[in-house]
Order: C-alpha cells, then sequence, then structure tokens
C-alpha cells in the first residue's frame, strides 16, 4: 500500500497543478452558468416525477369545443364573446349552496364589449368576490447574469401595466399578472411570484391565488415580499399536460357538468386551444406543449406543497465542486482502474442524491460541471493507464526484439494471442549454431575491450542474418550462437530459413573480415552446422529461473555439425537435405563420426542457395 503512494516529484507536481486546473475550470463553468442548460435536464430527468395534486383544483378549460361555431354547438371565436359567457359560468357554479373557493382567470379582460354583458360579468364577479382577474404587463424581458453567476429575467422596467375595463375595474377586484417566463431555454421552469415597484406592485395569478387559498383556511403563506425573497423562482410541476381535470367550458354553462364538482374547489379558467398562442413547453413532459392555465395551476400546487426552489450562489458552488473535482482527481490517481470505477460511480450516486435532497428542501445546485469533471477525470485515468500500459508493452516487446526477429514480435504483438506454456513439448524445428575458429587462442593478445568489441561486431552479423530470415535467437554461449527456427512461434519453410541464414553470414564474413582487420588488425573465421528434426521446446529450468529454449537429438546434432564445419563451411546433415534437396547447392563431405553418436551421419557442404530470397 505504501509503495502505491510514493511518486516522483516531477509527477506529484504534474497531479497537483492538473487538479488546481480543475478546480478553475469548475469554478469558470459555475460562476457564467455555462452548463445551465445541460443542468436543467438532469434535474428533469433526476428529480421531477409525477406527484398527487394535493389541492382541490379544477380548469375549466376554453378549449376547441367551446371555440366551435355556433352551429355545432360551440361559442364561437373567443375574441368576439359576449362577456355574458363568463358571467353565466360563474352564475352556473357559484350558487349558495355549492360555491367553489375561488376563481381564477386566466383570461384578461381589458376593453369594453357590451355593455350589458360588460355591466352583468362586473356585478357577479363583486358579489361573488372571490375572483382572480387576469392582466397583462410588458416589460423588459432580458436576461441578466447576476454577480454571484445567477440568471434571471431583468425586470428593471415595466413599460406598461394591463387594466380591466372600466365596471370590472370599479369593483375593486383582485388583480395578477399573467405573465409566465422563460429564461434557460425554452421550458418554463421559473416564475417570478410579486412586484414592489413604484411603477407596479402585485402578484402573479398563481401567487394571488395561493395567498387567498391560505387566508380562507387560515393558514400562513410564504411572503414573496420580503427583501430577502428572491426575484425569480423555481417550481416543480405536479404532472405534465393534462394532468389535472379540464371539463370544457361550453359544458359547464350547457349543464352538462354537475355545478356541485366544483365546491370549494379552486377553478381556474383560461385557453386550452393552440389558438391562444398560451402554450408552452414543461421540463415534467418534454414532448408535449402545457397551456398557460395549466402551468398556472402547477405554480400554485407548488406553493402549496413548498416544491419551489432557489438557486444556490454559483461562485459558492463553483468553489465547492471545484475544491471536491480537484481531490478526486488526485485521489484517482493513486488507485488501479477497478478501484477509481467505483470512486466515480459512488460520485455520481452521492452527487445526485445530495441534489435530490437539496431540489426537495428548496435549493437547486448546478451538479453537470462537477459531474463532467468527475468523468473526465476517470477518462484520463484510463488514458493514463493506457498509455502506462502501452509504454510498457513497447518496453517489453523492445526488449523481445532483443531475441526474436521483430517482424514475429510485431505479428505476434498483432493478434495479442500467443501464450508461452510452461514446460516442454515436441515440435519439428530447425537449429543453427556457428562458433568462432580460434577465438580463444585470439582472445590471449587482445585486451578485454578489442575482445567485447570484435564479439559485438561479430554477433551483430549473426543477428542481423537470424532475424532477416524470422528466427530467434536461443542463446550466445561465449563466442558461439544457437538460433532455432519454428520455435516458439510457428515458421513457415522453416529449415531453408535456417541454411539461408547461414549462407547469409557467410557472404557477410569478408566485409566482417575487412572490418576487424582494420579497426583491430585482427580477423575471424567460423563454421555453421544446421540440422532439422524434432526436439523438445519449452521452460527449462526452475519456478524462480527459467529459460525458454530446446533440447534433444536434434540440438545436439547441430552442435556436432558446427564443430566439425571448417572456417568458412556451413555443414547441414542429410535430413536438411533431403528436405530442401533441389533449393539448394551442396558438395558432400562424407559420413562422419559425431561425439556422442554411435552411427556415423552423412554431412553436406552448402556451396549456394538457388533461391535468393526466403517465401513470405
Amino acid at each position: 500500500m505504501k509503495e502505491r503512494f510514493k511518486v516522483k516529484k516531477t509527477s506529484l507536481i504534474i497531479r497537483i497543478l492538473i487538479s488546481v486546473g480543475i478546480i478553475i475550470s469548475v469554478i469558470i463553468f459555475e460562476y457564467f452558468g455555462i452548463f445551465q442548460v445541460i443542468d436543467n435536464y438532469i434535474f428533469d430527468i433526476a428529480y421531477m416525477h409525477d406527484n398527487v395534486v394535493d389541492l382541490p383544483i379544477s380548469i375549466i378549460a376554453i378549449d376547441e369545443d367551446t371555440l366551435e361555431n355556433t352551429e355545432k354547438g360551440g361559442l364561437g371565436d373567443y375574441k368576439y364573446w359576449d362577456r355574458n359567457y363568463y358571467a353565466q359560468l360563474l352564475e352556473t357554479i357559484c350558487r349558495e349552496d355549492s360555491e367553489p373557493a375561488m376563481v381564477v382567470f386566466d383570461v384578461v379582460f381589458s376593453g369594453p364589449k357590451s355593455p350589458e354583458g360588460d355591466k352583468r360579468f362586473a356585478d357577479i364577479c363583486e358579489k361573488y368576490g372571490k375572483c382572480v382577474l387576469g392582466i397583462r404587463l410588458d416589460f423588459d424581458e432580458s436576461v441578466v447574469t447576476e454577480e454571484n453567476g445567477a440568471k434571471r429575467l431583468d425586470t428593471a422596467k415595466i413599460v406598461t401595466v394591463g387594466t380591466l375595463y372600466p365596471e370590472l375595474e370599479a369593483t375593486n377586484p383582485i388583480k395578477a399578472f399573467t405573465n409566465n417566463t422563460m429564461v434557460y431555454d425554452k421550458y418554463v421552469r421559473t416564475f417570478i411570484p410579486c412586484f414592489t415597484k413604484e411603477e407596479y406592485t402585485g402578484d402573479c395569478l398563481s401567487y394571488a391565488a395561493y395567498k387567498l387559498y391560505c387566508q380562507q383556511n387560515g393558514l400562513d403563506y410564504v411572503d414573496f415580499r420580503a427583501k430577502d425573497q428572491p426575484k425569480q423562482v423555481r417550481f416543480s410541476y405536479s404532472g405534465g399536460a393534462g394532468n389535472i381535470e379540464h371539463p370544457s367550458f361550453v359544458d359547464v354553462i350547457n349543464g352538462e357538468i354537475d355545478y356541485r364538482a366544483f365546491k370549494n374547489r379552486i377553478v381556474f379558467v383560461g385557453g386550452y386551444s393552440n389558438g391562444f398562442m398560451d402554450d408552452f413547453y414543461a421540463p415534467s413532459d418534454h414532448n408535449h406543449t402545457m397551456y398557460g392555465v395549466e402551468i398556472h395551476a402547477n405554480i400554485l400546487e407548488a406553493l402549496y406543497d413548498g416544491a419551489y426552489q432557489t438557486d444556490a450562489d454559483h461562485t459558492m458552488m463553483g468553489v465547492i465542486y471545484g475544491i471536491l473535482a480537484g481531490i478526486i482527481f488526485f485521489i484517482m490517481c493513486f488507485f488501479p482502474l477497478q478501484i477509481d470505477a467505483i470512486i466515480l460511480v459512488l460520485v455520481v450516486i452521492g452527487n445526485l442524491l445530495i441534489g435530490k435532497s437539496l431540489y426537495d428542501n428548496g435549493t437547486v445546485i448546478n451538479q453537470f460541471s462537477f459531474l463532467m469533471a468527475s468523468i473526465l477525470s476517470y477518462i484520463g485515468m484510463v488514458i493514463h493507464h493506457y498509455l502506462r500500459a502501452r509504454a510498457a508493452k513497447n518496453k517489453i516487446s523492445s526488449a523481445f526484439k532483443m531475441y526474436v526477429a521483430p517482424q514475429i514480435v510485431e505479428e505476434v504483438a498483432g493478434q495479442g494471442d500467443f501464450v508461452l506454456n510452461l514446460g516442454g513439448r515436441n515440435k519439428d524445428i530447425a537449429v543453427l549454431f556457428i562458433d568462432i575458429r580460434g577465438f580463444t587462442t585470439m582472445s590471449e593478445n587482445l585486451s578485454p575491450e578489442e575482445v567485447v568489441n570484435i564479439l559485438n561486431e561479430y554477433f551483430a552479423v549473426v543477428t542481423a542474418a537470424v532475424f532477416k530470415n524470422k528466427g530467434t535467437i536461443d542463446k550466445f554461449i561465449g563466442d558461439a550462437c544457437m538460433a532455432v527456427f519454428n520455435s516458439p512461434f510457428d515458421l513457415d519453410d522453416y529449415v531453408f530459413r535456417a541454411v539461408h541464414t547461414g549462407w547469409d553470414i557467410l557472404q557477410s564474413g569478408q566485409q566482417l573480415q575487412n572490418t576487424l582487420m582494420e579497426k583491430y588488425g585482427r580477423t575471424i573465421n567460423f563454421g555453421i552446422g544446421v540440422n532439422c528434426g524434432e526436439a523438445v521446446i519449452g521452460n527449462i529450468g526452475c519456478e524462480f529461473r527459467m529459460d525458454y529454449t530446446a533440447i534433444g537429438d536434434t540440438v545436439n546434432t547441430s552442435s556436432r555439425l558446427e564443430s566439425n564445419a571448417k572456417a568458412g563451411q556451413l555443414l547441414i546433415s542429410e535430413e536438411v537435405l533431403r528436405r530442401l534437396e533441389g533449393r539448394i547447392s551442396v558438395e558432400e563431405i562424407g559420413a562422419i563420426p559425431l561425439k556422442g553418436k554411435s552411427k556415423h551421419i552423412m554431412v553436406y557442404n552448402v556451396i549456394g542457395i538457388k533461391e535468393e530470397e526466403v517465401e513470405g
């Protein structure tokens, strides 16, 4: 465990700098609300769920059936309605034995229509006394960013204040503005509870209805006119479009709906048709629009349930989240990816749970920048571990290329499916041995440095030839070298490759001698032996020290052939000649005894290769 936390000073500084960069980035993102729209979608998906409507709310909908022409039983275009229709509605539902708690009109009664209808509606509103009437405000709707980074609707200037027609205005009714607000995107997420300005002091439609309901029932209500109350408030919807019962206006005034159904209920009256141009997208139902009257009803429900929220200070949250994101990245640097993944999952779940808890208690915190920083930190760890693993693999591959032909290493690395088996197995291979003639005597007259340099020059030629023909350097033994073909990897035409390797070495011999004579005043000669056949290949040794090699009679015979080779000879066995007959030129040496062999074997000296390059 202690080793995990031991890091180089440079690496530690880099991690700290990255952590600081994350902190600064998150603070900037939060302060300027760069991901506000994405955060809103997080709220919608994670926190916005359908709730039971606790208040007794009904909507009398001025719908398509109501707006049909009179021949079809409708009332026609509402723009030309006589206000007798609204008076008839109040007379129908506001009876002494079955009065609604209130009637809230999301309808603007701004100009005169007919004297009779205007007076009749005004008289009934005054008599009933529990009507909330809508007006329109015109104001500057530009979005501004406050010092703490929060965005809000700029209501510094109210251009005009709507009024009721004179007869209705004279009844001193409860008036409230009907404007809905869209700030962050096309969805209505916030409302302005009230204005307290010189040019206008008043409540929004839902807040006015909420206060009236609380007064009727002896309940305390939230005073949004207090100085410390926000100018703009978020709220949670109780459901999607159509969640609140909404009988048709025309059905109510025609008596097709029992008037007693509205007893003690909060009755909203408003447009329920696209023709009103009063439909908006609501975050509780992204696929459908919701009519303005429904939104007002949802705001009232949210006020009653306390399901409204204010934004936390963006600068403060940016600092808190920035520090947390930086710490999380720094911690991840010291653990493997599996632990980092667990940390990430816990961070995401914990953050959402905290956000949900705060949301339910009236505070909204932006979460995306922190989640993004945490997720990107984990992705960074994945990339970091991948690059480290790749670097280690390349390092091993480079080391492996010191023993095996590079093209074979690349082929195996590309396949990624080769596994060295512990123990041994029988396999047909070709084996090449090469040794310098008279090296011991020569080395006695040279300095150690010269001996090493000559050997390096010599082994460079040998290794190049072996790797060219895709062989494997099995081992260096003093001034001798053993190379195998078709082990540990399967290799095509491996017997010919082994002979071709020996031939390539011989062809390079003259150039090597010239180089050594020029540098050291010495030359070397060597003999080569090649044999093929079955051998035991595998890991030989013990648990803590193993050597992957080949053993058996095939290997021993190859070694004996090399021992009998004179300077400049490439001796092969009869089995090699049999397999390569017609592809190489040889001269017969004859049957010679080999040490450790009871029988003589036929030996041949290669004097030519009939193919310039091996296949593949």
